[in-house]
């Protein structure tokens, strides 16, 4: 008796398996194959103010952006920081069916945003989802929010793109906002380069930041930010770098030099400088 059931069920296995080869095979030989792909990342995400002091009910949105060939829309899932700051999500898998034909495929990315009253917005759009994702908010307008336009991949914080301030002279921009999403790690960096210099930084939300893409080839790509917490009226930060004579790191410059290809170096920023020439230029 066990060996017939064993061989029933050896017939079904083997007819199972036939069954998937023959859907494959015709798949392939249609153009099309099956895949299952992550439609959402497992995350843990952590909001903090200026003092990292954990921020309860934040409100962090996750954008899907599901990509048909060349056109995507966003979906979107908003979740709320609980007493210790804190979001977590699971991983989810989705099957769809890939055409063999140029931008045929479908895929997924994603980005995150988050926002409290009194506080700016805060888009981020690069992630490593396998490590903890840190925010650190600070002051801001009270309605400040992320905005995805329709098939438009990154988000937009109007009060962020207003601090940015990209002064003639330099390099074209692949992008008019991406300078807007480097603020985060930006942040981050010149935090740490200040903490190594002993030098104390203003409030986040006191400055402004003036930029200018520099290259000197297709491998070479610095943007020079030179940050500001304050300027005449009159001066039109657009035409030129602004600083005076400050001895509270008013004023701080650093380089942001990007990987344009895989065998470069990771992005990376240098350290904060404060101007040698405390002067307008």
């Amino acid at each position: 008796m066990r060996n017939l059931i064993a061989g029933k069920i050896a017939v079904q296995r083997a007819n199972l398996h036939s069954k998937i080869a023959t859907v494959v095979a015709v798949a392939f030989l249609s153009g099309c194959y099956p895949a299952f792909l992550t439609s959402r990342p497992k995350a843990r995400i952590i909001v903090t103010n200026e003092s990292g002091a954990p921020l309860e009910g934040a409100t962090v949105t996750l954008a899907t952006m599901e990509r048909r060939g060349v056109v995507g829309q966003n979906t979107f899932e908003k979740f709320s920081t609980d007493r210790n700051g804190m979001v977590k999500f699971g991983r989810q898998h989705d099957w769809v069916m890939q055409v063999l034909l140029p931008d045929g495929d479908t895929g997924y990315s994603w980005t995150l945003c988050v926002s409290k009253p009194g506080f700016e917005a805060i888009p981020l759009t690069s992630m490593k989802f396998d490590e903890p994702i840190k925010f650190a908010m600070y002051p801001g307008v009270m309605g400040s929010e992320c905005e995805w336009h329709r098939h438009e991949y990154m988000p937009r914080v109007k009060e962020r793109e207003a601090r940015w301030i990209e002064v003639g002279g330099g390099e074209p921009q692949t992008h008019r906002t991406s300078p807007m999403f480097t603020d985060g790690s930006f942040h981050s960096a010149m935090e740490a380069s200040a903490r190594q210099q002993g030098i104390k930084l203003r409030s986040w939300s006191e400055y402004r930041f003036q930029y200018q893409a520099r290259s000197t080839g297709i491998r070479d790509f610095r943007l020079f930010i030179h940050a500001i917490c304050r300027a005449p009226a009159d001066f039109d930060l657009s035409n030129s770098f602004y600083s005076e004579p400050d001895d509270r790191a008013c004023y701080f410059d650093t380089t942001y030099t990007g990987q344009s290809y895989t065998d470069q170096p990771k992005p990376a920023f240098s350290p904060l400088q404060l101007p040698t020439v405390a002067k307008a230029e």
